[in-house]
């Protein structure tokens, strides 16, 4: 049983906001009650006029819940990240839409039926309602961390981290946070020399990337579990 949701939140930021230039998600779930509840966490930084050399950070934490149907077997629950998207919407807003996978087994195996596609297409209803009966946002801003200005003049590292990405099919246990990173290639960078500056390795990147033919400009999706 696979059941997809989808998940978009506007996040209202206080300063303008001319462009991201990082972006990271995590998040962390537990079953509580017969309810599946969690938290995404988007952090990065970001700029607040297109000429300013000096980004700023942001980290949100944006809360959710799922009721589970009373067959589920609970221990066997499995979260999975789809895709994740963000856009600027009117120069302060950021809206993130995140594709997200609930799967698990019932408590007492059965034949293929069509009780099987059913469970989680009610659990992926009662969850879109609940949303729609929201009037104010849930969001719940990070207290920002004060630090200093940079000092350094070049920014290679900013034009590497894309502002657009889609992640396919990356699995995170129930209270295990999972970081995905994004890389822009830039010239003269290699699959060995990418792995190298994360500290990953090449059957990872391809897992979730096609490495056929990488060029200049290309985003790869580098995953970092945190235990």
């Amino acid at each position: 049983m696979n059941c997809k949701i989808p998940f978009t939140k506007d996040i209202d930021f206080e300063k303008k906001l001319s462009e991201i230039t990082s972006i990271s998600l995590e998040h962390e779930t537990k079953v509580e009650d017969g309810t599946l509840k969690g938290s995404f966490i988007v952090s990065g930084d970001f700029k607040s006029h297109e000429v300013s050399v000096n980004k700023e950070p942001f980290s949100y934490i944006l809360p959710f819940e799922i009721d589970l149907a009373s067959d589920v077997d609970e221990d066997t629950i499995e979260f999975m990240i789809e895709d994740f998207t963000y856009e600027i919407v009117d120069n302060s807003i950021l809206r993130v839409n995140i594709d997200f996978n609930v799967i698990a087994s019932l408590k007492e195996k059965e034949e293929e039926s069509e009780e099987e596609e059913v469970l989680f297409q009610d659990a992926s209803t009662a969850f879109l309602d609940k949303e729609e009966e929201r009037q104010e946002s849930t969001i719940e801003p990070i207290e920002e961390i004060e630090g200093t200005k940079e000092e350094e003049e070049q920014r290679e590292e900013i034009t590497k981290e894309s502002e657009e990405t889609i992640i396919n099919s990356i699995k995170g246990d129930g209270n295990e946070y999972a970081t995905y990173h994004i890389h822009m290639v830039s010239d003269g960078e290699s699959v060995e020399t990418i792995c190298t500056m994360y500290n990953s390795n090449l059957n990872i990147l391809q897992d979730y990337n096609d490495l056929s033919n990488i060029t200049a400009g290309d985003k790869l999706i580098i995953p970092k579990n945190n235990e």
